[in-house]
């Protein structure tokens, strides 16, 4: 007899079509979004909240700085073992949509087309990658792959 380990939305959000060559998009996407979360710990005065407080108009810098780290770390860590890569890139999606509006957009005004592509590219990148994943999945070799993957049981 061969059965699911999960029915209903938890298989359609954690199944999966994508290559198993999609894990090598996980790992830099995943990667990159761990380290950039543990550095916001580690070098707060240049990559966490001074960094806020410079750079966007958010309220309570230090406060979001760390919240932004957290997801980063944590979601990071989801993408790079395939587990729940759906819901995990969305917050990236939320956190890199931020990201462009508040400190890539206003290059466009004050330095034009060519400094913001150049300046936006990181967080495009992650952005596109995050957005790729929450379409395709997490892709053969993963853990939600491995969670939906059909069990096969001894008939008693």
């Amino acid at each position: 007899m061969t059965t699911a380990v999960h029915t209903g939305w938890g298989t359609r959000l954690l199944s999966t079509d994508a290559p198993a060559a999609t894990i090598l998009i996980r790992l830099v996407v995943g990667g990159i979004f761990l380290s950039e979360g543990i550095q916001k710990f580690l070098f707060p005065a240049k990559l966490g909240p001074g960094r806020f407080a410079k750079e966007t108009p958010l309220p309570a810098p230090e406060f979001f700085a760390y919240l932004d780290g957290v997801f980063e770390i944590g979601c990071g860590v989801l993408l790079i073992l395939g587990l729940l890569t759906r819901l995990a890139a969305i917050p990236m999606i939320i956190n890199m949509l931020g990201a462009e509006i508040l400190t890539k957009f206003p290059l466009l005004a004050h330095g034009g087309v060519w400094t913001y592509m150049h300046e936006a590219r990181p967080e495009l990148s992650q952005l596109f990658g995050s957005v790729f994943l929450l379409i395709v999945g997490a892709g053969a070799w993963s853990l939600d792959a491995w969670l939906t993957a059909p069990r096969h049981t001894s008939a008693a």
